[in-house]
């Protein structure tokens, strides 16, 4: 009985021991899973990075009054539609609308005094030279007479009295010339003056009726650019002072304004250059790829939970920013080099074994090869076979190796 029970037990450890011989022989092959076909295509070398859609300079603007008063009308609501130049909202503007009246009536009234001057001062010019002329006139006669009266003396005609009465005739209209001529030029003085003073006055009554029309035109809040209104502060009868800072009563918003910034990590800024194409996509759209190029990369860095990044501008095409909105958070690739009609294989083809990067290859007859293949440009999902490979090879993408086949892991 013992000597059974002995048999027994040899014959179940010869068994054990042949099943774990089998076991290790087949643990020692590589199995292959998966493949795929070494083929020519495009390689695209990528950044990947995290932007943020935003309006540009000048696409969202809020709209305030510079005006002191209370609003009297309202004429928007969240989401209008409004155009460059239109009506939001209008301040009452009683008080500023009287102040122009009084101006006015100011204006017309040194315009009236400047028609006066320019009227009459002429007339009196004119009297003065008419004076003058006269005056002239009648010293010439004068001075002729007291010449005849000098003949006359020396043939004893009249007597030295005579003659004495035509010099100081003649003397009287001289000075009468002086007098004349003197007024004459005063009038002209006068008259350039009064009507510089006058010019003057009219356009210092015309600049305040501006500076008033200018405040009453304040009280029209206009939009400065086409787009929706995204926010409206403030109501009808609530009254608004305007102080250091320009009180804010609506927001609009340009929605096919609009670029991208792109937060590229200071680890791949180095390979970020202007022009380089761009895709990205946002969560509201899934299915859908946008596009666009580096416009410019901001020198200044930003720090974003302790890591540093430069953000890089991206402009938006209307087209595209109608399907957009502003704080959208997209997630990019920029390409930073392409290859076209190239071969390639998967990057899932490339196994780390024994410190190295090798590709299993799956031969014709089935056997399998195992190749340390030369790469050229590296993308995420393909690479660049520069020599090592052929078109057409089978190369493994889930691989049992033998060390791994007792955990069983497919890389």
């Amino acid at each position: 009985m013992k000597k059974l029970i002995i048999a027994l037990i040899l014959l179940a450890l010869t068994g054990g021991a042949f099943l774990w011989w089998k076991a290790s022989a087949k643990n020692d092959q590589v199995r292959i899973l998966s493949t795929e076909k070494v083929e020519r295509g495009a390689v695209r070398k990528v950044l990947e990075e995290t932007g943020i859609i935003k309006s540009q300079v000048g696409g969202i603007v809020k709209i305030g009054a510079r005006s002191t008063g209370t609003i009297d009308r309202m004429l928007v609501k969240v989401g209008d539609r409004v155009e460059a130049g239109q009506l939001v909202a209008r301040i009452d503007n009683r008080e500023l609308v009287a102040q122009a009246d009084e101006s006015r009536a100011r204006l017309n009234s040194a315009r009236a005094e400047l028609d006066r001057i320019e009227k009459v001062y002429p007339l009196r010019i004119a009297e003065a030279q008419s004076a003058l002329d006269l005056a002239e006139a009648r010293t010439t006669y004068s001075q002729n007479n007291y010449r005849r009266q000098q003949s006359l003396v020396a043939e004893r005609v009249i007597s030295t009295d005579e003659l004495e009465k035509a010099r100081q005739q003649a003397d009287i209209d001289a000075s009468q010339v002086r007098a004349s001529r003197a007024a004459l030029e005063r009038e002209q003085e006068d008259f350039v003056q009064e009507r510089s003073k006058a010019k003057l006055a009219v356009r210092q009554t015309e600049a305040a009726l501006s500076a008033i029309e200018i405040r009453i035109s304040y009280t029209n809040v206009k939009s400065s650019i086409t787009g929706t209104v995204s926010q409206v502060t403030a109501q009808e009868g609530e009254t608004i002072v305007a102080g250091l800072q320009v009180a804010n009563l609506v927001t609009v918003i340009d929605p096919t304004r609009l670029e991208m910034w792109i937060y590229v990590d200071e680890t791949d800024v180095g390979l970020a250059r202007s022009g380089q194409p761009v895709e990205f996509r946002v969560d509201a759209y899934p299915g859908r790829t946008f596009a666009g190029a580096i416009a410019t990369i901001y020198p200044e860095p930003e720090i974003r939970d302790n890591i540093v990044y430069y953000r890089a501008l991206v402009e938006i095409d209307r087209e595209q920013a109608e399907l957009l909105r502003p704080e959208m958070t997209t997630q990019v690739q920029i390409v930073v080099e392409e290859r076209a009609n190239v071969l390639r294989l998967p990057n899932a083809a490339l196994k780390w074994v024994d410190g190295s990067q090798v590709v299993f290859v799956q031969k014709p007859d089935g056997s399998i090869g195992r190749s340390t293949p030369k790469l050229g440009l590296a993308g995420l999902a393909h690479s660049e076979v520069v020599e090592g490979l052929a078109e057409g090879d089978q190369v493994a993408t889930q691989v049992e190796l033998p060390q791994q086949a007792g955990k069983k892991k497919k890389p």
